[in-house]
């Protein structure tokens, strides 16, 4: 994600945030590289869920981990073996909060 400084109507400065586009790269279902990643909302060795920005993303595998978190930059890195990958229009894991933030408290 970027902040471009922008003028406004009246020449003062205004930033606006431009967001990585949503993308997935599976490399001999070993490695998965996602951008567009605004959440982690669980992991496990067998299923990982994210929110991306046109809902959530499911991928599921087995001995999965992440070897790579850039949250700041949208980018997440997964290892392990990728079974497959679903998407969901909306998020029903919102309410739940941020893994990482639960895990840190």
């Amino acid at each position: 994600m970027a902040v471009l400084p922008n003028a406004g109507p009246a020449g003062e400065q205004v930033s606006s945030i431009v967001k990585n586009p949503h993308t997935l790269s599976i490399d001999k279902r070993k490695r998965a590289i996602i951008t567009g990643v605004m959440d982690v909302f669980s992991f496990q060795e067998n299923e990982v869920i994210l929110k991306i920005e046109s809902g959530e993303m499911v991928l599921t595998g087995q001995n999965l981990h992440i070897s790579k978190l850039l949250l700041e930059e949208g980018q997440l890195h997964v290892e392990g073996q990728v079974d497959g990958v679903q998407y969901q229009a909306g998020t029903k894991h919102e309410g739940k909060g941020r893994i990482w933030k639960r895990i840190f408290q």
